[in-house]
């Protein structure tokens, strides 16, 4: 790599870095209702074969804007952001069409991997399914009333599972169910 170059991938680290400081920044302002020692969620990891139709189905199905787009040695990396989450979404050779396997590039799971606050579950389920995503639960409540909470899939096979905040924000987890 040349001097030109390193300076070049430096200042895009250092161009990242505060892009990350100023999103997790806009997340720590929309959950002040958490107590300061809580854990905050700020941001998720997905690998998938298509890139390019990921970082494409996050920004047009769901909103996210692009931060920064790179080429590494093992292929191409996106941050993407919305309501200070991040999202990273990494090239992998395959995703596996059953269970888990250790060697794999790629780990599907039958659990959601990202989990989403929306003020609609319905609302947005219907605008979801009008867009052409597999919706593979219905809205339902969960069963302490909670949340009302319905899950999709994404191009690459994870699931998303949306949460619409019921009853007494005070029982809110901020931290998952």
């Amino acid at each position: 790599m040349s001097a030109g170059q390193s300076i070049l991938s430096r200042s895009r680290q250092v161009l990242l870095a505060a892009q990350l400081i100023i999103a997790c920044l806009g997340l720590s302002a929309l959950t002040q209702a958490a107590a300061d020692t809580e854990p905050r969620p700020s941001s998720a990891s997905i690998r998938t074969p298509d890139f390019d139709e990921s970082v494409r189905w996050y920004q047009d199905k769901l909103g996210f804007r692009l931060l920064d787009s790179e080429s590494l040695v093992q292929g191409r990396k996106a941050v993407l952001e919305k309501s200070g989450f991040l999202l990273e979404v990494s090239e992998a050779d395959h995703i596996l069409p059953q269970e888990p396997d250790s060697t794999a590039s790629v780990q599907v799971t039958p659990v959601p991997v990202i989990s989403l606050l929306v003020p609609d579950v319905d609302r947005e389920v219907r605008r979801l399914d009008t867009a052409g995503v597999d919706i593979l639960q219905s809205p339902q409540d969960d069963l302490d009333g909670t949340y009302r909470t319905a899950q999709i899939r994404d191009n690459g096979r994870h699931r998303i599972e949306l949460r619409e905040p019921l009853g007494d924000p005070s029982r809110l987890h901020f931290t998952g169910r």
